[in-house]
């Protein structure tokens, strides 16, 4: 699928979700998740990607997972739901260990994402009230506490290298 080709399926399943109309939604949402990460990947290693192109992917990419999560989250899906949620926060929290300057400008664009959709599986794991989600969230809370604290340790060792 070609990138102009994701973008309209991505804007067709946002006036659907908006009309109710889930299970259409569902498989557009489906066609972009499949393949908006190759193209956010090859915008990652390509020099003539403008940091606003690149916003408008990593937007769409979170809110076409949040939508798409709210959709198998109504359909009884939860555990397909909670996964999506998950490996997309897991997506994004990777993809800020890069070192290319497109991903260094909307290094704070890449935090809000992460911080989102880790707010949004916190939601989820907590709306379920069962043992098994908790002890989910709690492997995700410490999962993004060691991250952060990995995180913080790269940007250090960075710093140390310029000075």
């Amino acid at each position: 699928m070609k990138l102009e080709q994701c973008w309209q399926h991505y804007t067709k399943a946002e006036e659907l979700i908006q009309q109710g109309h889930w299970p259409e939604a569902y498989y557009l949402y489906n066609d972009v998740l499949s393949h908006l990460p190759n193209y956010i990947h090859h915008a990652v290693s390509c020099p003539n990607t403008r940091p606003c192109q690149f916003a408008c992917m990593l937007d769409g990419y979170r809110n076409a997972c949040i939508n798409q999560s709210e959709i198998l989250n109504h359909l009884g899906r939860k555990d397909e739901a909670f996964t999506l949620l998950s490996d997309t926060y897991n997506f994004f929290q990777f993809l800020t260990l890069e070192s290319c300057a497109i991903v260094q400008s909307l290094e704070s664009v890449l935090h809000n994402h992460s911080e989102n959709l880790f707010r949004h599986i916190s939601a989820f794991c907590a709306a379920q009230r069962n043992s098994d989600w908790m002890q989910e969230l709690a492997n995700i809370q410490r999962s993004h506490h060691h991250f952060h604290q990995l995180q913080y340790s790269a940007f250090v060792t960075q710093s140390s290298r310029l000075n």
